[in-house]
C-alpha cells in the first residue's frame, strides 16, 4: 500500500474540505490516485469530471519553450492497451462521480466511438446527454500545397458528456448573445391535433398552433390591448418593457391565413452541442495539448457551481485546475508527466492546494 494512503487512514470516508484542503494535485498514474480518493471517502462526490485523455493518435507530443523542447507525454498505445487504460480509469471514475455529477470527455475520432461504447457499458447507454462538437483553433490547414487528398482536414474535436443518473437536471446552458426582437409565425408542422383550434377564423386542417388555446388567447388579447390603448404612445418593445418584460403577443397578418406571435430581444441563447463561438485549444505554454480556458470556463460554469468539486485525471498544463480555481470550485488533478506538473504547478502560482505524490 502507498505510504501516502498509510498515513491517511485515519481520515478515510471524510470529505474533501475536511480533509483540511480544498484542493488536491496528483503526481501519479491516476488510476492510483482514483483508487486512493475512492480510499479516502470520495465515493459519489465529484460533482464534475472533466478528462482530455490520450487521443490514441500514436504521436509523441513536445513541450516547447524558446528553443528547447521535452516530452511531454507519448500518446503511443496498441489499441487493446489504450481501451483497457480508458475502461479501467472510467469505470473508477463512474465510482467518483455524485449522483447528480457529470462527466465530459474529450477526443477526436481516433478513439472517440471506441470510448462512446466503453462508457455506454459503464454509464449506460441512457445517461448519453450529447456529443459536443468544438473547433480546434488556429490549427492551419496545409492541404493547399497537394495536388489531391485522401482525406479531409480535421476541423473539430469531440467531447462526450455523460451522467452519472439518467433523472439528473441540469439548469438551461445560456450564454451571451444579444439578438432583436421579430415577429414569427404562430403554425407549425409538427402534427398534433390537440393544439390545433380557430384563431382569428382559421383552425389549421394539419399541423399545429406552438401554444395552448388558453395561453394563445391571453397573447392575442395583450396585443389587443396594446394597439388599443398603447400603441399611438409607444413601440411594443417599450410596452413589454413597461409591462415587466412578461407580456406576450398574437396578431393577425395581413392577407395571410396564419396568426404570428411576438419573440422578445434577447441577451442570451440556448446552447446546443455545437460549440464553434469558442476554441478547444491555446498555445500560451507552449505544451501540446494545452486545452483552452474559454472551453473550461463553459463546461465548469454550466455544470457545476461553486463549492462544488471538479477534477481532471489528465490534467496536463492544467488550465482545469486554473479556471476551476477562479470559479470558486475545490479541485482534484492528476497527471504522471513531470512536464505536465511543471506547467500546472507554475499556472497556479500561489493557489493553495495539496501536492500528493503516490
Amino acid at each position: 500500500m502507498p505510504k501516502a494512503l498509510v498515513e491517511r487512514q485515519q481520515n478515510i470516508r471524510k470529505p474533501l474540505t475536511d480533509l483540511g484542503v480544498a484542493n488536491l494535485l496528483f503526481y501519479c498514474d491516476n488510476d492510483d490516485c482514483m483508487s486512493y480518493l475512492l480510499q479516502l471517502g470520495l465515493k459519489d462526490r465529484i460533482d464534475l469530471v472533466y478528462i482530455d485523455p490520450p487521443f490514441h493518435s500514436g504521436e509523441r507530443y513536445f513541450h516547447r519553450i524558446d528553443n528547447h523542447s521535452d516530452v511531454a507525454f507519448a500518446d503511443v498505445w496498441r489499441s487493446h492497451e489504450y481501451l483497457g487504460m480508458m475502461r479501467s480509469r472510467l469505470g473508477n471514475i463512474w465510482g467518483l462521480l455524485a449522483p447528480t455529477g457529470s462527466i465530459f470527455v474529450h477526443l477526436d475520432w481516433h478513439a472517440l466511438h471506441y470510448v462512446k461504447v466503453i462508457m455506454d457499458e459503464i454509464f449506460g447507454p441512457e445517461n448519453f446527454r450529447n456529443e459536443i462538437i468544438v473547433k480546434r483553433g488556429r490549427r492551419k490547414n496545409l492541404q493547399y500545397q497537394f495536388k489531391s487528398l485522401d482525406r479531409m482536414h480535421n476541423a473539430f474535436d469531440s467531447i462526450l458528456w455523460y451522467s452519472k443518473s439518467k433523472d439528473a437536471k441540469f439548469p438551461l446552458p445560456l450564454v451571451e448573445q444579444s439578438s432583436k426582437s421579430k415577429w414569427m409565425g404562430f403554425w407549425s408542422n409538427v402534427n398534433r391535433p390537440t393544439m390545433r383550434y380557430e384563431i382569428f377564423g382559421y383552425t389549421p386542417e394539419r399541423g399545429q398552433w406552438k401554444w395552448s388555446k388558453e395561453r394563445a388567447f391571453l397573447a392575442i388579447a395583450n396585443y389587443g390591448l396594446y394597439e388599443k390603448e398603447f400603441s399611438s404612445r409607444m413601440s411594443l418593445e417599450e410596452y413589454w418593457e413597461l409591462s415587466g418584460r412578461k407580456v406576450e403577443f398574437i396578431r393577425k397578418r395581413n392577407n395571410v391565413k396564419y396568426a404570428e406571435y411576438w419573440i422578445p430581444p434577447k441577451t442570451h441563447k440556448i446552447l446546443d452541442n455545437i460549440w464553434l463561438d469558442i476554441e478547444a485549444y491555446n498555445y500560451s505554454t507552449g505544451y501540446p495539448t494545452e486545452k483552452h480556458e474559454q472551453l473550461l470556463e463553459r463546461i465548469i460554469n454550466l455544470f457545476s457551481r461553486p463549492g462544488n468539486i471538479v477534477a481532471d485525471f489528465f490534467c496536463g498544463s492544467g488550465t482545469t485546475l486554473v479556471v476551476a480555481q477562479r470559479l470558486e470550485r475545490h479541485w482534484i488533478g492528476c497527471d504522471s508527466s513531470p512536464t505536465a506538473m511543471s506547467v500546472t504547478k507554475k499556472r497556479l502560482g500561489n493557489t493553495k492546494f495539496r501536492l500528493v505524490t503516490l
